[in-house]
């Protein structure tokens, strides 16, 4: 029930900053708001067939491969989002530190490998979170859109921390750290919105 409740509040988040970013889109017209919008729409595509299987099925799919693909799709296009954020200029740079990028993702494939079950899973969810991070760290370095880069580094974060909540399942319950890990979650992409903005030209 607890899941249930839970991915119900962030499809809704979702879905609603998909609208605004929509909204946003037919009103200025820029290519990152369109990306924004097509982010929060796959996010929240995949959410509402993993909630309604929950709903009809009372159990998690077998087979999640329609939901992790629609993830996929919403992560590529906030990959995007960071390239188009960056302008030419910060598409070209790069510093040492984002090399914490893929050291973070290859510790956390390889716990993945050893907990996990779903090995080519785990390779692309860490080469697509190195990816993002690389980016952001990038920006970070850079000095401008800090907003937007910090959200996305703590969008990472969640999605690390969720997938290592989840492979020691404890329960539909509020004692359950996915659940508040996933809550927190939520409130990450719902940032997303308002510090896309302040690295968006008018």
């Amino acid at each position: 029930m607890i899941e249930i409740i839970d991915n119900s509040i962030q499809f809704t988040a979702t879905l609603i900053c998909c609208a605004v970013s929509g909204v946003l889109y037919l009103r200025r017209r820029s290519t990152e708001r369109f990306l924004l919008a097509c982010f929060y729409g796959c996010f929240a595509l995949g959410l509402l067939y993993w909630t309604l299987y929950l709903v009809f099925f009372e159990s998690t799919p077998d087979a999640f491969y329609v939901s992790e693909i629609i993830w996929i799709s919403s992560c590529i296009f906030l990959y995007l989002l960071q390239y188009n954020v960056a302008g030419k200029e910060g598409q070209r740079r790069s510093c040492r530190a984002a090399w914490l990028a893929p050291a973070l993702g290859a510790v956390m494939l390889a716990f993945y490998c050893i907990f996990g079950s779903d090995i080519p899973a785990a390779i692309l969810r860490c080469s697509l979170m190195t990816a993002l991070a690389w980016k952001a760290i990038c920006g970070l370095c850079s000095g401008g859109r800090r907003p937007f880069h910090t959200a996305v580094l703590c969008f990472v974060g969640a999605e690390y921390a969720l997938w290592a909540s989840s492979v020691n399942w404890l329960g539909d319950t509020l004692a359950n750290p996915y659940f508040w890990i996933d809550f927190l979650l939520t409130g990450i992409l719902v940032s997303l919105l308002p510090a896309s903005g302040e690295a968006v030209k008018p």
